[in-house]
């Protein structure tokens, strides 16, 4: 997929990698890798002063920031940021910038409190798999801003993935997982989000399940007056899941709730909420 080939895993955001699955790593390795990026250093402060985190006393050093907030959700705000900076490669109008923060990051934090309602491990890497799961439109947008703009020029009774299909012959989803496999993430992360659209897949495993449900919940967050619930959402995934209706309406309450502190320490001159 040509339009994948300009986008590499920054410098930064692969030695932290390297030091988080390093079991000798300390903190104060770490906290030195992160400080060489101001912007990087900035969120991770903000984000362990929080009310995410509610720690008791000011965390005013990286290492602190780094032991607070722990190595998975360290990571994914690396991810975060690297999402957030490959965007500063754009000269065009070809897709809404808010509109891809917001569906971003509802359709992580859906993704994780779903995880949490389900009693699942790990659950900061569903926040992560709904994070990144339309990496891929940024791509198409940096290659391609006139397709970006016709895959974003949906009909009202459209799906986005189906008009994706139709332009550029494949969906963000799979050059969203092509990128992630390039830069050897796991395919923990780049299998689910790949396949973010495989219903049958997705009534046999769990984690394509909550990403699938993920997506489409936000969707309906963000284009509230353009898609019906019984369009997104399907009962037989539910009931594959075992998760009620009521459980999905605390997702979005959730996601709706938290969505400001991580939108303002993402992306605060971008996106504010009135």
């Amino acid at each position: 997929m040509a339009v994948t080939d300009s986008f590499a895993l920054p410098d930064a955001c692969t030695r932290i990698k390297e030091l988080l699955e390093d079991g000798n790593s300390s903190a104060e390795d770490i906290a030195n890798v992160v400080s060489l990026d101001p912007s990087l250093s900035v969120k991770l402060l903000k984000l362990a002063n929080s009310a995410l985190y509610s720690f008791p006393s000011e965390v005013s050093t990286i290492s602190r920031a780094v032991n607070v907030i722990g190595a998975k959700a360290l990571y994914n705000l690396v991810m975060t940021e690297t999402a957030r900076t490959a965007y500063k490669h754009f000269e065009n109008n070809a897709i809404d910038l808010e509109r891809f923060w917001q569906q971003s990051v509802f359709a992580g934090l859906v993704a994780k409190q779903l995880a949490e309602e389900l009693g699942l491990r790990d659950q900061e890497r569903f926040f992560l798999l709904g994070l990144l799961h339309n990496f891929g439109e940024l791509a198409v947008a940096s290659r391609s801003p006139a397709l970006a703009a016709q895959c974003e020029a949906f009909g009202e009774t459209q799906l986005p993935w189906d008009q994706q299909k139709r332009v550029l012959g494949f969906t963000y989803a799979e050059c969203s997982g092509e990128i992630l496999m390039l830069w050897n993430l796991p395919s923990s992360l780049f299998t689910p989000i790949s396949n973010q659209h495989n219903l049958p897949l997705a009534l046999t495993q769990t984690d394509v399940a909550i990403v699938y449900l993920s997506v489409r919940i936000a969707q309906l967050i963000v284009y509230k007056d353009r898609f019906r619930y019984a369009q997104m959402i399907h009962e037989p995934l539910l009931n594959s899941l075992k998760i009620t209706e009521a459980e999905v309406e605390e997702a979005i309450r959730y996601a709706r709730v938290e969505a400001y502190n991580i939108l303002v320490i993402m992306n605060p001159e971008l996106f504010l909420i009135p």
